[in-house]
């Protein structure tokens, strides 16, 4: 028998990795056909009574400019469309493993990286927008979940990730997805790739979470992985994400391509990201 790839291996021996839930894999299950129903969609969410509640919070919530208008998991669907329901949706379930953790050092490792997953789909939401609006909900999906290897990484090996790789990683100035590499034999990026496909999202998903680290990314010909990668940068100078001192490389033809090449021009993107993260956060963290 063969032997297992350190990333086979890691899965199989893993008992934390994130489970979606029941009601969030129905429901992506039947936003893959366009004939579905507004009824089927909301009778999936309602089956999850806490994702149905944080679903009406957000679709009333300042980010998408309702403000009380819509009462029911069926008007919500209506209004934002199938493409920003699944995208909610999934926003909903990120923030659910933060309690997952046990205690509070594994928490302090957990919450940055779920900010950093919900700001850089903001930030990748504001940039696609700008280029290709049909777009933007994609586009948010896939920087929320760009990260999702590491939010793995760290729920199975809690305290450990901190102990084996971020500190190291600090020390040493190298990338933390370098640092995977070296301890465990692959990275975050991997990990994503191949959670990400085995729960049966679309395939852009898992592109994105393997190659917004790559170097030399098109914008033009490469337009979600490129947003997510400025995307992520942007996060990071927001203060979302692990290792903020670790400098990352800069994306200035991203940039320049979605019309940040000013500075000033950046700052007040940055700002309005923030703005956007915290009315997302908001309406997350509300009763």
């Amino acid at each position: 028998m063969a032997t297992p790839s350190p990333i086979d291996a890691f899965i199989q021996r893993a008992e934390r990795l994130p489970v979606m839930p029941k009601a969030t894999v129905r429901l992506l299950e039947l936003l893959e056909f366009p004939d579905c129903s507004t009824q089927e969609l909301a009778e999936v969410i309602e089956t999850e009574p806490a994702l149905a509640v944080k679903i009406l919070k957000l679709a009333n919530s300042p980010f998408y400019g309702q403000r009380g208008r819509i009462a029911s998991v069926a008007r919500a669907v209506v209004v934002l469309g199938a493409k920003t329901i699944r995208s909610l949706a999934m926003a909903v379930w990120t923030h659910t493993l933060k309690a997952q953790m046990l205690g509070a050092d594994e928490m302090k490792l957990m919450l940055p990286l779920l900010q950093h997953g919900l700001a850089t789909g903001v930030a990748a939401q504001m940039l696609v927008e700008k280029t290709s609006r049909a777009l933007a909900e994609d586009a948010f999906m896939a920087g929320l979940l760009h990260d999702i290897g590491r939010v793995a990484l760290v729920a199975q090996l809690g305290t450990r990730y901190q102990g084996y790789i971020l500190d190291p990683a600090v020390r040493d100035r190298v990338s933390l997805h370098e640092m995977e590499a070296a301890v465990l034999g692959f990275d975050h990026r991997a990990l994503g790739a191949r959670l990400m496909t085995s729960w049966g999202l679309p395939g852009f998903l898992a592109a994105v979470a393997e190659h917004h680290h790559d170097a030399g990314l098109a914008p033009d010909a490469q337009n979600l992985v490129a947003a997510v990668a400025l995307a992520d940068n942007c996060a990071s100078l927001l203060g979302f994400n692990l290792a903020i001192e670790i400098l990352r490389p800069p994306q200035a033809e991203i940039a320049a391509f979605h019309g940040l090449a000013d500075e000033l021009v950046m700052i007040e993107f940055l700002e309005s990201c923030a703005d956007r993260v915290k009315q997302f956060n908001d309406a997350l963290d509300g009763p």
